[in-house]
């Protein structure tokens, strides 16, 4: 005499087997049957409340998490109201506003402020304003090739001295700067 296993057997031996490879699957009550209440059936029950990816208890914490944050946030404004910070903040942010149009000003005319808010000429904006300056510095105190052209010519000097007092005014001229 053959065993056999009837169709409704086998097909709680597949429920088993796809719950235990970690697949998500169907409930469907209607097919379980009230009367014989078997082990897979109640696998198939208890997999329903696993903590998996969009299972009905990731579902349930998502809520409690959107909830919380929409309860938290409503009652910090609460008591930022109470308190005042809410006029204070909007003064910040008109305060933050004012200084951003100020320091684009500043930057239309070539200059920013540096870390320790020190005024200082901004190269991509103030080009002609550096040529000025560099033309102001090189008159005002002279350029390098001003101090090569000096020494070179206290050299020349140096080789046609008389005497050593001579040398020493032609070395205290040049090194006075």
């Amino acid at each position: 005499m053959m065993l056999t296993i009837s169709h409704r057997v086998r097909r709680d031996i597949r429920g088993i087997i796809v719950a235990e490879a970690g697949e998500r699957h169907q409930l469907n009550l209607k097919s379980m049957n009230s009367s014989q209440f078997s082990l897979a059936n109640r696998k198939q029950l208890a997999d329903v409340l696993n903590n998996d990816y969009n299972s009905l208890r990731s579902q349930a914490k998502n809520k409690l998490r959107e909830k919380r944050q929409a309860l938290e946030q409503s009652i910090v404004e609460e008591f930022a109201e109470k308190k005042g910070a809410l006029k204070l903040a909007d003064q910040i942010r008109a305060g933050r506003e004012k200084i951003k149009e100020q320091e684009e000003e500043l930057s239309l005319l070539g200059f920013h402020l540096d870390s320790d808010d020190d005024v200082v000429l901004d190269y991509k904006n103030g080009q002609l304003l550096r040529k000025t300056i560099t033309a102001r510095l090189d008159k005002d105190l002279g350029t390098e090739d001003d101090i090569d052209a000096r020494f070179d010519s206290a050299k020349l000097a140096m080789l046609t001295v008389a005497s050593l007092e001579d040398a020493e005014k032609l070395l205290k001229s040049v090194s006075s700067i």
